[in-house]
């Protein structure tokens, strides 16, 4: 689900009511599927240097963050790839210049 979600908010072709029609479902369980995983991540690493877990008012506050950037995130990935787009006009080379930028990045993280 991931992987063509990916591959249709990086299609330069989409219009944005076609993404947020057609897509708006599988952004939100990425999104909540990803903040859950994050949340764990940051109280595990709390948890090993302090010996507790973050307090619930700092989960809350962290979860309205999260959900936040991803969100505006979705948002900026894809109009920064109909940037690219609008630079090489073939979306061949956007596709290949999306990857690299993005799977670098996911990789590094």
């Amino acid at each position: 689900m991931f992987t063509q979600l990916y591959l249709s908010t990086t299609n330069p072709e989409l219009s944005l009511s076609d993404l947020i029609v057609q897509h708006s479902g599988h952004i939100f369980i990425s999104v909540v599927f990803h903040t859950i995983i994050y949340i764990v991540f940051v109280n595990a690493v709390f948890f090993i240097f302090t010996g507790s877990l973050l307090s619930d008012k700092i989960n809350q506050r962290l979860w309205i963050f999260l959900i936040t950037v991803m969100l505006f995130g979705y948002l900026a990935r894809f109009y920064h790839v109909k940037e690219i787009y609008h630079t090489y006009q073939d979306k061949k080379l956007t596709r290949k210049h999306v990857d690299l930028l993005y799977i670098g990045w996911i990789f590094i993280a």
